[in-house]
Order: structure tokens, then sequence, then C-alpha cells
């Protein structure tokens, strides 16, 4: 899988670039999704649900098709929101068990699951090029540096790009 990190800031590209080198498989652009040409790109359920479909999920990632025509690819993967759990009151709170992984590798953990899922169960549409947009993913801040870190975590884990 190619993977595309996109963000209009030089400054987040930099920061994220510091922590996950590129290579053969990790191209930093300095763009706009919809630049791109890509089977995919990984947005949060905040931009993607109510433009793509879907419903908020705390438990797994989601793959949607794009009907919209809207110059972004044609399937959008959306993370999981949090790892939440509705408790017998009605309430939510962190997975106890998950309360010491940090919110971007249980999303990208889960997204890059997906992705797994999708590619071993579709014959016709493989996801084989990735955008990964830092605004619409919310981590553009180029001081963060525990995302970039966590990501490349989850990224290692599957194997996938590091």
């Amino acid at each position: 899988m190619h993977l595309y990190i996109t963000s209009a800031r030089e400054d987040s590209l930099e920061a994220w670039r510091s922590v996950i080198p590129a290579s053969e498989r990790i191209e930093y652009v300095r763009s706009l999704p919809r630049a791109i040409q890509a089977d995919a790109i990984c947005m949060s359920g905040i931009y993607a649900l109510e433009r793509y479909g879907g419903a908020p999920r705390h438990d797994i990632a989601q793959i949607l098709d794009n009907l919209r025509n809207d110059g972004m690819p044609p399937m959008i993967v959306v993370p999981p929101s949090l790892p939440m759990r509705r408790t017998s009151s009605g309430t939510l709170e962190v997975i106890p068990e998950l309360r010491t992984e940090s919110p971007a590798h249980y999303a990208v953990s889960r997204a890059l699951q997906a992705i797994d899922r999708w590619n071993e169960s579709s014959i016709t549409r493989k996801i084989d090029t990735l955008i990964f947009d830092l605004p619409l993913l919310g981590m553009d801040d180029p001081e963060d540096r525990s995302t970039p870190k966590s990501t490349r975590k989850a990224m290692s884990e599957h194997l996938k790009f590091l």
C-alpha cells in the first residue's frame, strides 16, 4: 500500500516527516486531497459521516463509498472516534483496558485493520493507495509530536509502511 500524507501546511508535514520518514511507501504532499489520485482517503467522522453516510462508531473503522462525485477518492475510511463504550446508566466512558492507548493509535490501528479486511474480502476494489489528510483527521498541529509517534506505532504494528 502507498500512503500519501497531505496538508497545506509545510510545518505540519515537516513535523510528521521528522517522526515518520518518507519512503518508498510513504509520500508527503503539500496539497489538498482532491489533487491526488488514490483509492481511498482516511478522514474523521466529524467530516465524513454527514457527507458520505454511516454512523458514529467507537469500535471499528468504516469504509464508505463516495457516491457524491466531489473529487475525493471513491472510498472513505472513517476511523472510530474514541475507544468508548456505553455504561449501564447510558453514559460513555473510555474502555478501561484502552485507557492508556492514545486516540491516534486507536484510530489509525482500527483504520488499517478495516483496510486489511476490505482488501481480503473484495475481489474487484482494493485499497492500494490511501490519502492520510492531516486536517481532515484533526492531526494538523505542527507542535504535536505524540500523534505522529502514535501513528508510526500503529503503522509498524501492521507492517504496511515501516
